[in-house]
C-alpha cells in the first residue's frame, strides 16, 4: 500500500518508464520511428526518377545539292546530275539527358549510290556509247544537342542542332576520251576527303511503351538537314571547292533509360 507521501514520487517514475525506449536509451518521441535500415515513406526518389541515357537506331533517304565544278562538268558531258546520288541510310545515335529539357547526342549514319553515264556528243566509231559509272559514298559523323520543349508526355517534339564531320568518297570508272589525242582509254578515278561543317532538324517521339521511373521506347521521325564544305583532291584536283547539302528523313526506335 502507497502512503499518501509517496504518490507523487510513484507518479513521476511510471510516466518515465513509460516513455524510455530500452532499444535506443533515449526517451521516446511523440512519433512512432520506422525500423532501422528502412526509407522515410515520405523521402523522394530522386535517383532513378528520370531517364539520362538514350539509343536509337534508324533508317532513311538522303538527297545532296552539290555545288562543285566536277558535277557541273559531269551534267554537261555525261548527263550525270546531283539527283543521281540520292541514297539510303542507316545510323545510330547514343545521348545523355544534360538536362531536363535538353540532351547530348553523338551519332553516326552512312549510305551510298551508284549510277552510270555516257558521253553525250562522243560515240565509238561504230556508233556504240562510251560508257562509264560514277560511285559516291558517305559516312556522317555528329555531335550536338537534342532540345524538347514538352518533355515528359507520350508525344515528345524535339529540336537537333550540332556539328558534322562527313566522311566522302567519290569515283568514276569506265571509258574516258583524251580530247588531246582522240584515244579512249580505261581508267578509274577517285578522291577521298572530310567535309566539316552542320546540322539542324525537328523531330518527333511517340511513346510505345512507357515504363516505370519514366523509361520508354519511343517510335521517331525527324527532317534533317546538313551541309559541308571542302575542295577537291587526288583524282579530281584542280576542280576547285566542293560544297555538299544534305536533305533528308529519319524513321526509327529509341530507347530511353
Amino acid at each position: 500500500m502507497i502512503r499518501p507521501g509517496q504518490l507523487l514520487p510513484t507518479l513521476l517514475a511510471t510516466a518515465c518508464f513509460a516513455t524510455f525506449d530500452p532499444g535506443t536509451g533515449a526517451a521516446a518521441e511523440g512519433t512512432s520511428q520506422p525500423p532501422r535500415g528502412t526509407r522515410y515513406p515520405d523521402s523522394s526518389q530522386t535517383a532513378g526518377s528520370r531517364p539520362r541515357y538514350g539509343f536509337s537506331a534508324f533508317g532513311g533517304f538522303r538527297a545532296l545539292q552539290i555545288e562543285s565544278q566536277l558535277f557541273d562538268s559531269n551534267d554537261v558531258d555525261f548527263g550525270i546530275t546531283e539527283g543521281d546520288f540520292r541514297s539510303g541510310r542507316i545510323g545510330f545515335e547514343v545521348d545523355f539527358a544534360l538536362l531536363p529539357m535538353v540532351e547530348i547526342m553523338v551519332g553516326f549514319d552512312t549510305g551510298g549510290s551508284e549510277t552510270s553515264g555516257t558521253y553525250l556528243d562522243l560515240v565509238y566509231e561504230d556508233g556504240s556509247e562510251i560508257e562509264h559509272s560514277a560511285r559516291l559514298e558517305m559516312t556522317e559523323y555528329t555531335f550536338g544537342a537534342r532540345v524538347r520543349p514538352l518533355p515528359g508526355g507520350r508525344v515528345s517534339p524535339y529540336l537537333a542542332v550540332g556539328v558534322s564531320l562527313a566522311s566522302y568518297r567519290y569515283s568514276e570508272t569506265g571509258e574516258f576520251v583524251d580530247f588531246d589525242t582522240a584515244d579512249i582509254f580505261y581508267d578509274e578515278f577517285e578522291e577521298r576527303q572530310a567535309l566539316f561543317g552542320f546540322f539542324a532538324g525537328a523531330g518527333l517521339d511517340y511513346a510505345l511503351v512507357r515504363l516505370p521511373y519514366g523509361r520508354r521506347i519511343d517510335l521517331f521521325g525527324e527532317f534533317r538537314y546538313a551541309r559541308g564544305k571542302g575542295e577537291h583532291e587526288d583524282g579530281f584536283d584542280g576542280f576547285g571547292d566542293l560544297t555538299i547539302g544534305r536533305t533528308g528523313g529519319l524513321l526509327g526506335l529509341r530507347i530511353r533509360f
